[in-house]
């Protein structure tokens, strides 16, 4: 099994290495990817099918779909950016005297609520970071803060929308219905955010005293009436279309007002320069300013492939069982591999489903505890995990967009987790309540009886 980690181990090794000397940008862990590719393919036994497995992981439907969504949402990112409804917002913000020490807090309770009707981390990181950041930074919030914000209002909702992936997972993994955990895991998430919200209150300002508004051009409401676009995209996640549905749609919209009120010259939709064969212009620009986080995913993609078909997360998981004698150490127990399989497979719904049957044996059937309190902590875990891993895609998704925006990033990507108080809090709050015991509740058996 140790062969099957040296890959990852490499892996590790670069982005750490990266991050240490302050070059932790997405671009840059292609090396470090490509160097553990190239390990795994020589200690394979069988170089050949070594090959076809990381394929199969790198073409997996999973992958295809984040593609697509990513470079759909630079597209419209870029619409934004060129429109001016970036300066349409800092133009509003300004008039009604908002001051940026309290934008990320706003941010990240706006977050929340959009993340709880969609049930999509990393829908509303593509939806709000592209106009939120900039203006947030052009009114003085603190860089890394409101970066922080973003990211945490999508696990927030991420945990406890009944619509979201991980709900689902960790609700029918352990055989309970999603509306009883719902209700149950509103405690550990709310008691999060409070603590959220006392760190973007205290820690929300500290950019630009006066804002920083040298990256942005004339500031005009014209800019405004681009906000359909983002309204449309939640009105048809919170409906439930599919994201790449709502992206292509709310896209095309955009380009259509943009073109029609002005905002957008036709010219630049797309712009072929042939004597220095260089293409540019609002579809290309989109999706390059991308390019970077999505080939480190599909690479990442066909490494995780395999571990898993190697045989790794069922080893692992089998040989951690062995050190759960009571309700507490196995309740800890499973958050570890939960964080494990967050690290090895930067998708917490994946790591969820992977678990679910092991956390339903330790915790429910041999421990007796509610299965509502075992799902509990497959999703509030992994969520917290998702919030504070560096090269996760929500993380990284949003330190790319604010890099697009043209607003100052003077922070990494690793600075920024540290402000991602959510999900420290929820870290924090999970691990009291496991050792308390907090909320931990045990079944009867009358109720064991009717759910089996």
């Amino acid at each position: 099994m140790f062969g099957l980690l040296v890959p990852f181990i490499v892996l590790f090794a670069g982005i750490i290495l990266l991050s240490v000397s302050g070059q932790a940008l997405p671009m840059a862990f292609w090396a470090p990817t490509l160097a553990a590719v190239l390990v795994a393919l020589i200690m394979a036994k069988k170089p050949t099918q070594c090959a076809d497995l990381l394929i199969q992981g790198m073409s997996s439907e999973m992958v295809s779909i984040m593609l697509m969504a990513w470079f759909l949402a630079g597209i419209v990112a870029q619409l934004m950016k060129e429109t001016g409804l970036i300066e349409g917002l800092i133009w509003l913000s300004i008039n009604i005297n908002l001051s940026g020490r309290f934008f990320p807090l706003i941010a990240f309770i706006c977050g929340s609520l959009l993340s709880t009707a969609t049930g999509t981390a990393l829908g509303t990181v593509i939806a709000l970071a592209p106009i939120l950041y900039p203006v947030g930074v052009a009114l003085g919030a603190n860089p890394p803060v409101m970066a922080a914000a973003i990211v945490s209002a999508a696990y927030f909702g991420d945990n406890i929308a009944p619509v979201s992936d991980t709900t689902i997972a960790s609700a029918y993994t352990q055989g309970v219905d999603v509306s009883d955990v719902v209700r149950s895991r509103l405690k550990y998430a709310f008691a999060a955010a409070a603590i959220a919200a006392v760190g973007f209150f205290i820690f929300g300002g500290g950019g630009s005293s006066d804002g920083d508004l040298s990256f942005v051009g004339e500031l005009s409401p014209k800019g405004l009436i681009m906000l359909a676009v983002p309204a449309l995209l939640i009105i048809l996640m919170y409906r439930g279309v599919h994201l790449i549905v709502a992206l292509m749609g709310a896209g095309s919209v955009g380009i259509a007002l943009g073109l029609v009120t002005g905002l957008l010259p036709f010219s630049r939709l797309l712009v072929v320069d042939m004597d220095n064969f260089v293409v540019s212009g609002v579809l290309v620009e989109g999706i390059q300013s991308l390019i970077d986080i999505a080939i480190f995913a599909m690479l990442l993609m066909g490494l995780v492939n395999l571990l898993d078909k190697g045989g790794f997360f069922e080893w692992l998981i089998n040989a951690c069982a062995n050190y759960t004698k009571d309700a507490r150490s196995s309740e800890l127990m499973v958050a570890l591999i939960d964080i494990i399989l967050c690290l090895l497979t930067v998708a917490n719904s994946v790591a969820i489903v992977m678990e679910g049957p092991i956390a339903k044996r330790l915790l429910v059937e041999k421990h007796h505890i509610t299965p509502d309190r075992s799902a509990n902590i497959l999703d509030a875990v992994s969520c917290a995990a998702m919030c504070l891993i560096p090269y996760g895609f929500a993380p990284l998704l949003t330190f790319m967009f604010a890099g697009g925006s043209g607003a100052p990033v003077n922070f990494s990507v690793n600075e920024m987790v540290l402000y991602s108080f959510h999900g420290w809090g929820l870290a924090v709050v999970m691990l009291f309540s496991m050792i308390t015991g907090w909320g931990r509740t045990f079944s009867t058996p009358a109720q064991e009886e009717a759910q089996a």
